[in-house]
């Protein structure tokens, strides 16, 4: 989607307006944010509809033979209470530096990016909107001591962009747009960069492939398998999880073993169902943390001469 555009001068003034709100809002004591994002989460859950309907028609089709329909409104109303946590905690995240790190997140795993990076290799992190993925990325860049290239998409309006780029970018990362970064995410991996890549979205069809996840077909982005393959990459999860002391705990999972036939195509699907797997696996350690208010399994907006040129949609 395109930015909204306004004249500069209105621009500034909007940037201007969210940086006092975001400074405002950085004032709250973080032991507040748990008892105020439960409060707010829980309204959020109750008036905005839309956002429910598509996180109870999710979690249901994920859970529904595993969980009572108590137990998945449950996890639904306690999405909402988590995303209004992550809201709150993101003004924060300007104050985060190598002198305050371990009173936001503690880390796990750090041996396997250690590896990673001493066989001097491209580094790819295969992550999602789980935790507070901004946290994760803002903080692995002071703890690992590299900067990270994280793929986004960039918000509608302009000047909240503009802040949201700021913060994530305060402690050496780099951020790209995802839909323009290709070539430059090619040249990154060829010289041995490190890049970050949420991968739970939903994909256009046209830059997807049809694979599994939570035992439905979804439209999951091709991007990084091809990356992995061609430039000899490793892929290394990491996802953050919220602790019951309020921390957060970023946790680096074991490089994976890429699946490497010869044929690109069915390298690209196997390997990218095998990435969703892992996501998965890592968001039912803790679903209420996961992005279900998005439409993550839309294979009912594929075009009619897509669907024709697919052979029809593959079958579980």
């Amino acid at each position: 989607m395109k930015e909204r555009e306004f004249h500069p001068a209105i621009d500034n003034l909007i940037y201007t307006l969210i940086k006092i709100i975001v400074r405002f809002l950085a004032l709250m004591p973080r032991p507040w944010i748990k008892p105020v994002s439960r409060a707010l989460g829980r309204l959020w859950f109750k008036l905005d509809k839309r956002h429910r309907d598509i996180a109870m028609d999710n979690l249901t089709q994920a859970y529904g033979k595993e969980k009572s329909t108590e137990e998945i409104r449950q996890i639904g109303q306690d999405t909402f209470v988590h995303l209004a946590s992550v809201m709150l905690e993101l003004p924060h995240l300007f104050k985060l530096d190598s002198t305050n790190l371990k009173s936001f997140v503690r880390f796990s795993g750090l041996n396997h990016v250690y590896k990673a990076l001493r066989q001097d290799k491209s580094l790819v992190f295969l992550t999602a909107h789980y935790g507070n993925w901004e946290l994760m990325a803002i903080s692995a860049a002071q703890r690992v001591g590299i900067p990270i290239h994280v793929m986004v998409r960039p918000l509608d309006l302009a000047p909240a962009d503009r802040v949201l780029t700021e913060m994530r970018s305060h402690t050496g990362n780099v951020v790209l747009d995802k839909d323009k970064s290709a070539n430059a995410v090619a040249g990154l991996l060829k010289n041995k960069q490190a890049v970050g890549i949420l991968l739970d979205q939903n994909a256009s069809w046209y830059e997807g492939v049809y694979v599994p996840f939570y035992d439905r077909i979804s439209c999951t982005n091709k991007g990084l398998a091809i990356f992995a393959i061609r430039h000899g990459a490793t892929v290394i999860p990491a996802f953050s999880r919220k602790q019951p002391d309020g921390l957060y705990e970023v946790e680096f999972l074991p490089a994976l073993t890429l699946i490497r036939t010869g044929n690109i195509g069915k390298d690209v699907e196997a390997n990218t169902a095998m990435f969703n797997k892992v996501m998965e696996d890592a968001i039912r350690k803790d679903p209420t943390q996961w992005l279900w208010v998005h439409r993550r399994w839309r294979i009912k907006d594929i075009p009619e001469r897509a669907r024709k040129k697919m052979g029809g949609l593959p079958e579980l």
